[in-house]
C-alpha cells in the first residue's frame, strides 16, 4: 500500500473516528520512514499529517458548540460503560484541550491515576468514578448495566488514606428534614424489598434458615471480600487477616452461631476470595449459596468485616458492625472500629444522615428504561420490579397453546427463554406437545379462555398447573386487533379475570390480600397519574373536546365487542343495543352518550349498533374521542363488563354495572347482577392496588424490560404525543399500516368462514 494512501486513512481516522488512531499512527510512522527516499511522498505525507492535526482539533472545537460533552478519559472501556452518565471523549495527546477541562478515571485504577496526572499537567480537574452503592440488577463482572456511579473530585470514598468528597459531605453537609425523611423512606424500602448492590441473588429460604441454624439464638456473620480489592488496600485493612477476624468473632461471641459469607464475585468464579476456607475452625458455617444480603442480614445480630459495603447494609438493618478497616461508614459513631479512623472524621452521625450523604448526595443514578438522570427514591421500585421479574423467571420448558403467530413475538419479554409454541391450527395439540417433550416438569400457558379438554385432563392427571394469559388493563397505544404489541399482560394460575364462573387469581387477591402501606401509597399515586395522563387501555383515540350539557346529567354508555368472552360469560351475551335501552330506562332524564368499542369501529370485531335504532334511546354517538375525556365529562357510566368501568371508579364516578366484571361486587359500583364470591368491600386504592399493581406484569416500550405501571404510563404518554403530533409522514404510514392490517384480517376471516 502506498504511503499516501495510508496517510489518507490516517486523515479519515482523525476526522471521524479516533479510537484506532494510536495503532494506525505507529504503522504510518514505519511506512513513512521506509519511503524517505521519495521526496514527493514525504512532502505530501507531511501536508496530510498537518491537515489531520488541524482537522481533529477543529472537530473538538466544533463539537463544543454542537453538543455537550463532559470531559476526557484515556479509557475506552470507561467511556463506554458510563455513557449514560457522562459524554466523554477519548484523550489524544495532540488534541486541543482548553483550560479547566475535566479528566475522568476509575477510582484507584490506572485510568484514575491517568486522570489525576492529566489534570495536573493540563491545568484541568480530575473526576474519579466508582460503582454506586446500589449498582445494578446483576454482577458487574457479568456485564450488568450500570445504574449508579459515584463521582469524586477530591479522592474516592474507599480510600481512607486521604480525604474524599464523601468525607466532606458527611463532615459539613446540613441535612434538611425533607432529605432525611426521604432517606428513611429509601432505607425502609431497601429493607422491605431486599434491595442491595447487585440484586441478582434470591432471598434466603426457610430451608437455608434451618440449615444454617439462624433461628436458634445469636447469629454472627463474617463477611469475606475479594482478594486484592481496592477497598482493602486503601482502608488500613492490612493489619488483620480474615482468618484472624474469624478467631476474634468466635472468642468475642461464645456460644453464638458464627457464619462466613463469601463474596458473590468469588462464588461466581470471576474473582478470588480473601480467605482460605480450608483452614477454618470446624464450628464456622460457610454460606456457599449466593443469597440476597439484606434478606440474610435480617437474621443476623452482628457482622465482622474489613471494608465491605455489606457492613453498611448491616447498619441499615439494625445489626452491630465491627470494622477491621476504615470503610466510608466507619469513624462516625455507628460502628465498632478496631482500626482508628482519620481525625478528619470527627463528627457523630445518625444512620439516616450517613445514608443520605452516601446514597442520595454522593451517588448518581439513571433510569433503567430511559437512561435519564433520576433519584434513588424513584429508582428503587424500578430495580425491585426488574429484580423480581428476573428471579422469578423459570428455566423450565414452557409450552404455549392458542398463541397466534403475531402473539409469539411479544410474549418473549414476559416469559424469557425455553418457549415451545403449539400451532393454533393443530388438530391434536396435546399429541404434538408430548412429542416435543411436554412432561410433568413443564409449564403450560394458554391464551385467554381457549379450551383444550384433552390438555386440561392430562394436566390434571399429571399435576401440571395451567396459566392463562390475557392483555392487561394498561395495554398499548393502539388496538390489539390491529396487532399492536401489548406492554401489559396478566398471568392467571387459577382462572382468568373475565370468567366469573370460577375464581381467578385477581379475585383471590381482591378477596384475601393484605395490602401493605407501600402498595396503598403507590395505588394512590397511580390513581392520580392515570387521571392526569388520560391514559387508558388502548389509547387509540385523540383526547379531543366534547361539549358539556349546561348542567344536565350526562350518562356515558360504553359499548363492547359482543362476541368477546367477557361479554358472553360475564354479561350473559347482552347486546350493545340492550345496554343503551337499559341506560335510558335507569336514567330517563339524562343526556346519554354512547361510545362504540374501538375494535367494533375498526371493523375488526362484532358489535355494531344500527345508528337510527341507537338514537331512539341515546342522545349522541361519539367516536374518535378518548375514553378518559368522556369519563371526566360524564356523571355516571353504564357498562356491561368493560375495564372502562374500573377507570370510572378510580375517578370517583357512579358506575351502573349490568354484568359481572372483576371490578364489580366490592362495594364501589351499582351492580345489577349478584356476585356471591366477593367477600369484602374495598377502597378505591385497594382495588387499584390489586388490579393495576399486583395482578399484571408490565414491560417498558423502550427496552422491553420489566417495569411498573407508572413507568409504562409515562412511556405511553410519550408514544401518544408522538403519534398525535403534526408529523404527517408518520400519520400517513400509521394509517396505511392500519388499513393493511384490517383488510388482511377481513380477508383471512372470510377465508376461514368459507373453509
Amino acid at each position: 500500500m502506498r504511503t499516501v494512501d495510508f496517510n489518507l486513512n490516517i486523515f479519515i481516522l482523525f476526522i471521524f473516528d479516533l479510537k484506532n488512531y494510536s495503532d494506525a499512527f505507529i504503522k504510518y510512522c514505519l511506512i513513512w520512514l521506509a519511503n524517505l527516499d521519495n521526496w514527493i511522498y514525504f512532502v505530501l505525507n507531511l501536508f496530510i499529517f498537518i491537515l489531520s492535526f488541524i482537522g481533529y482539533n477543529l472537530r473538538i472545537l466544533l463539537a463544543g458548540f454542537k453538543m455537550r460533552f463532559d470531559g476526557y478519559s484515556k479509557s475506552i472501556k470507561l467511556i463506554k460503560n458510563i455513557k449514560y452518565f457522562y459524554k466523554l471523549r477519548r484523550y489524544f495527546k495532540f488534541a486541543f484541550i482548553g483550560e479547566n477541562s475535566k479528566f475522568y478515571g476509575w477510582g484507584r485504577k490506572k485510568s484514575g491515576y491517568d486522570a489525576i496526572d492529566l489534570a495536573d499537567k493540563l491545568s484541568g480537574e480530575f473526576r474519579l468514578l466508582e460503582d454506586g452503592f446500589i449498582r445494578s440488577v446483576g454482577l458487574g463482572v457479568d456485564g450488568a448495566r450500570l445504574l449508579s456511579v459515584v463521582e469524586d473530585d477530591i479522592g474516592i470514598y474507599y480510600d481512607a488514606t486521604r480525604p474524599s468528597r464523601l468525607e466532606m459531605i458527611l463532615s459539613n453537609y446540613e441535612f434538611s428534614d425533607e432529605l432525611l425523611q426521604d432517606a428513611r423512606w429509601c432505607m425502609d424500602y431497601i429493607i422491605t424489598h431486599n434491595i442491595s448492590k447487585y440484586n441478582n441473588a434470591p432471598n434466603i429460604t426457610q430451608e437455608l434458615v434451618e440449615k444454617y441454624e439462624l433461628n436458634r439464638g445469636k447469629n454472627i456473620l463474617i463477611i469475606a471480600q475479594t482478594s486484592g480489592d481496592a477497598s482493602l488496600v486503601y482502608s488500613f485493612s492490612d493489619k488483620f487477616s480474615t482468618n484472624e477476624i474469624v478467631s476474634l468473632a468466635i472468642d468475642e461471641n461464645p456460644g453464638a452461631n458464627v457464619l462466613l459469607k463469601i463474596h458473590p464475585d468469588a462464588l461466581s468464579g470471576k474473582k478470588k476470595s480473601d480467605i482460605d476456607i480450608s483452614n477454618l475452625p470446624p464450628q464456622i458455617k460457610i454460606i456457599t449459596q449466593d443469597i440476597n444480603p439484606i434478606s440474610l442480614l435480617k437474621h443476623i445480630d452482628k457482622v465482622y468485616t474489613k471494608s465491605s459495603g455489606m457492613g453498611f447494609e448491616a447498619l441499615i438493618c439494625g445489626c452491630e458492625c465491627v470494622c477491621f478497616g476504615v470503610p466510608f461508614y466507619a469513624g462516625w459513631g455507628l460502628s465498632d472500629d478496631r482500626v482508628k479512623a482519620p481525625n478528619r472524621r470527627n463528627k457523630k452521625l445518625a444512620i439516616e444522615q450517613l445514608f443520605a450523604g452516601a446514597y442520595m448526595i454522593y451517588a448518581k443514578y439513571i433510569d433503567p428504561y430511559t437512561g435519564q438522570n433520576t433519584t434513588l427514591k424513584r429508582l428503587l421500585p424500578q430495580i425491585n420490579t426488574i429484580k423480581n421479574a428476573r428471579l422469578n423467571e423459570s428455566d423450565k420448558v414452557k409450552f404455549l397453546f392458542g398463541f397466534s403467530i403475531w402473539k409469539r413475538k411479544f410474549i418473549l419479554p414476559f416469559l424469557g427463554k425455553n418457549l415451545k409454541f403449539i400451532s393454533t391450527f393443530s388438530k391434536d395439540p396435546l399429541k404434538i406437545a408430548l412429542k416435543n417433550g411436554l412432561d410433568n416438569n413443564s409449564l403450560v400457558y394458554i391464551w385467554g379462555k381457549k379450551e383444550y379438554p384433552k390438555l386440561q385432563k392430562w394436566c390434571d392427571e399429571n399435576g401440571v398447573l395451567i396459566t392463562r394469559v390475557e392483555d392487561g388493563f394498561i395495554r398499548s397505544v393502539g388496538l390489539g386487533s390491529d396487532l399492536t404489541r401489548p406492554y401489559s399482560l396478566v398471568f392467571d394460575d387459577l382462572g382468568i379475570y373475565f370468567d366469573t364462573r370460577f375464581e381467578s387469581r385477581l379475585e383471590h387477591i381482591l378477596n384475601y390480600h393484605k395490602f401493605s402501606q407501600y402498595e396503598l401509597e403507590f395505588a394512590k399515586k397511580l390513581r392520580e397519574i392515570l387521571i392526569n395522563s388520560k391514559i387508558s387501555k388502548y389509547n387509540d383515540d385523540k383526547d379531543g373536546i366534547i361539549a358539556s350539557q349546561n348542567g344536565k346529567k350526562i350518562a356515558l354508555v360504553i359499548g363492547q365487542v359482543e362476541d368477546d368472552a367477557s361479554v358472553k360469560i360475564g354479561a350473559d351475551g347482552m347486546k350493545n343495543i340492550e345496554l343503551i335501552k337499559q341506560a335510558r330506562l335507569n336514567s330517563p332524564k339524562a343526556h346519554i352518550i354512547y361510545k362504540p368499542h374501538p375494535d367494533v369501529l375498526s371493523g375488526n370485531r362484532i358489535g355494531k349498533v344500527d345508528e337510527k335504532e341507537a338514537l331512539k334511546y341515546c342522545d349522541e354517538i361519539v367516536a374518535g374521542v378518548s375514553m378518559p375525556v368522556l369519563l371526566d365529562l360524564a356523571d355516571e357510566i353504564h357498562t356491561m363488563t368493560s375495564t372502562s368501568g374500573l377507570e370510572a371508579i378510580l375517578r370517583g364516578k357512579k358506575v351502573i354495572c349490568y354484568g359481572r366484571p372483576f371490578w364489580a361486587g366490592w362495594g364501589l359500583s351499582d351492580d345489577k347482577k349478584s356476585l356471591p364470591r366477593r367477600y369484602r368491600n374495598l377502597s378505591i386504592d385497594e382495588l387499584i392496588a390489586g388490579a393495576y399493581i399486583i395482578y399484571p406484569r408490565y414491560i417498558h416500550p423502550v427496552n422491553l424490560e420489566p417495569c411498573n405501571a407508572s413507568d409504562l404510563i409515562f412511556a405511553l404518554q410519550k408514544q401518544k404525543v408522538i403519534l398525535n403530533n403534526n408529523n404527517m409522514v408518520m400519520k400517513f404510514k400509521y394509517k396505511i399500516y392500519l388499513i393493511l392490517i384490517r383488510v388482511g384480517q377481513k380477508i383471512l376471516r372470510n377465508y376461514l368462514v368459507k373453509k
